[in-house]
């Protein structure tokens, strides 16, 4: 691959149209499986690439052909810029699956005794990613989740204490670097210490500077020594920093604190612009255009994916024409600009792969190997009240989520887990093979015949679950109503399996047992089948986050 100086990047540069100039400042989705949608864009404006989702391709064969004809379309511009292909292959969040191997996700990667394994789980995601032409992650998540209330970050973050969180971030920054794939540090400068969500709302941290730096920007700084490629800005309020713009928006966060305190000489990418916590407050082409004179590079607009809005396009271009034009009317002043193009292109002309070869049988039984070997080596018994459960005996296994509860979890936003499959159906089905004497039961039936089921049994097994959904939440109340009350009653002889995040915990009584993956992954879920079943295990994971134990 041709290796472009300086002097080759300046003289694109001085080439590119003011209109191509104005493209490579936005990373742009589109709906459906067809990517001629975007051809209009990337032929007039030559745009710097494009969000991908499970919406855009659900297999390898799928991904691969999508890609090939972006490139293509790429390939068909004047200066023949390659096309940035991002997606969110973060664990928790991930695409093409079920063809792709998301691990157990960051929580349970957090909670391992040999960190190691999460390089080996991010290397996989580069893999996979790369082998069909997705050639860069919008990953690791860096946000340290001091708040358990988090409602979109949870599971998505490599824990609670800043250290620990520092160097899983560290190691998958390296391991995803390994494959090829360029690597994104999200969301800066952290999303892990509020209870909202920026789907929704602006949320608000109200943190001074030295607390930012002793706790969230700590696996930021991390994984920027470790080489990442981009940040991604979130779209937060930090009012002891700036007491009137999110961090997308602000010049104080992007540049006196990421480019001049912290070294970070990348591209700096915002979250989705057309989310929640921009589009209500503020007009979306106006936000663009503050945005890139904070200190972002690349404006990213991706929400097209679960709102399936049929205007989109015509927003698209008007936040590109408003970017135009303040060119034109020395708003955004043009040198500015040609220095965010010279980051962005040298990233992409100097760093980026474009596709590596598909992935051979061998790799992938080797993939699948080590997802199970990770997914296992992360789970943990929290509580130890009744355990080990018995081998023989009349043994109850409950399905404490309601049916209803999954509706929300298997609807067609594009991004998010994309996990059609509750965790407790491959729970369920695994143990079904390894233990055919165990009496399955669904909510629905275990909250009808709650005495009759349970007096019985020699052993409860009650099993909880939880999603990270953007901009949306997956009903659990009725879910934990159930296990108390079982819990209360039967506790001496129940064991709480948590395929989640374990800060339900805290409502639980505590002398009763709780076995938790960290996880909501089918692959934790069956590894947690196994150790119910009696495969070994010697727990020497730790809790990522603080509980109530």
């Amino acid at each position: 691959m041709k290796k472009y100086s300086k002097i080759d990047i300046k003289q694109l540069i001085d080439e590119m149209t003011l209109d191509y100039k104005v493209g490579q400042l936005f990373l742009l989705a589109y709906p459906g499986k067809d990517p001629e949608v975007i051809r209009p864009l990337i032929e007039k404006y030559g745009i710097c690439g494009c969000y991908i989702s499970q919406d855009n391709g659900e297999t390898f064969m799928e991904a691969s052909d999508t890609s090939a004809a972006l490139q293509k379309m790429g390939s068909a511009t004047p200066q023949k810029i390659p096309l940035l292909l991002g997606v969110d292959q973060e664990g928790a969040w991930g695409v093409l699956l079920p063809q792709s191997h998301t691990g157990p996700g960051n929580l349970a990667l957090g909670a391992l005794k040999n960190q190691d394994l999460t390089r080996d789980m991010y290397e996989i995601y580069g893999k996979e990613m790369l082998s069909v032409g997705y050639n860069a992650l919008l990953s690791p998540c860096a946000d340290v989740n001091i708040d358990p209330k988090s409602p979109i970050i949870g599971t998505r973050s490599f824990g609670e204490y800043p250290d620990r969180v520092s160097i899983s971030v560290e190691k998958a920054v390296s391991g995803a670097a390994s494959s090829g794939i360029l690597t994104t540090l999200k969301h800066f400068p952290g999303h892990g210490g509020t209870g909202g969500d920026s789907h929704r709302e602006i949320p608000e941290v109200d943190k001074s500077l030295e607390d930012l730096f002793n706790e969230d920007l700590l696996p930021f700084q991390k994984g920027i020594d470790a080489g990442a490629d981009m940040v991604m800005t979130a779209h937060i309020r930090f009012p002891q920093i700036d007491k009137d713009l999110p961090a997308t928006m602000s010049p104080v966060i992007l540049n006196d604190i990421l480019r001049k305190k912290m070294k970070f000489d990348g591209v700096i990418l915002s979250d989705s612009m057309n989310m929640g916590a921009i589009r209500k407050y503020y007009d979306p082409a106006e936000s663009t255009l503050m945005a890139l004179n904070a200190g972002v590079d690349v404006v990213m607009l991706s929400e097209e994916h679960y709102d399936h809005n049929t205007d989109y396009l015509p927003k698209q271009i008007a936040s590109l024409e408003m970017v135009k034009d303040a060119i034109l009317k020395g708003e955004l002043p043009e040198e500015v600009v040609d220095k965010k193009l010279f980051r962005i292109l040298d990233m992409k002309l100097n760093k980026m792969k474009l596709k590596s070869g598909p992935l051979s049988e061998t790799e992938r039984k080797n993939i699948i190997v080590k997802e199970s070997e990770i997914s296992k080596e992360s789970i943990s018994l929290l509580r130890k009240g009744f355990w080990p459960i018995p081998h023989a005996g009349d043994i109850l296994c409950i399905n404490a989520t309601p049916k209803e509860s999954y509706a929300n979890m298997m609807n067609e936003r594009g991004i998010g887990p994309n996990q059609k499959k509750p965790a407790y159906q491959a729970f369920q089905e695994t143990l079904e093979i390894l233990n055919k004497e165990i009496r399955f039961l669904s909510y629905e039936e275990a909250f009808s015949d709650t005495d009759n089921q349970c007096a019985s049994a020699d052993a409860i097994l009650l099993v909880t679950e939880d999603y990270p959904l953007p901009g949306e939440d997956f009903a659990k109340e009725r879910q934990q109503a159930l296990v108390n009350k079982i819990a209360e009653q039967y506790g001496g002889k129940s064991i709480i399996i948590g395929l989640r995040s374990p800060y339900e915990i805290s409502v639980y009584p505590k002398g009763v047992s709780y076995l938790c993956t960290f996880s909501s992954r089918l692959c934790s879920a069956r590894e947690a089948a196994g150790i119910i079943s009696g495969r070994q295990i010697d727990f020497s994971t730790s809790s990522p986050v603080s509980l109530p134990l």
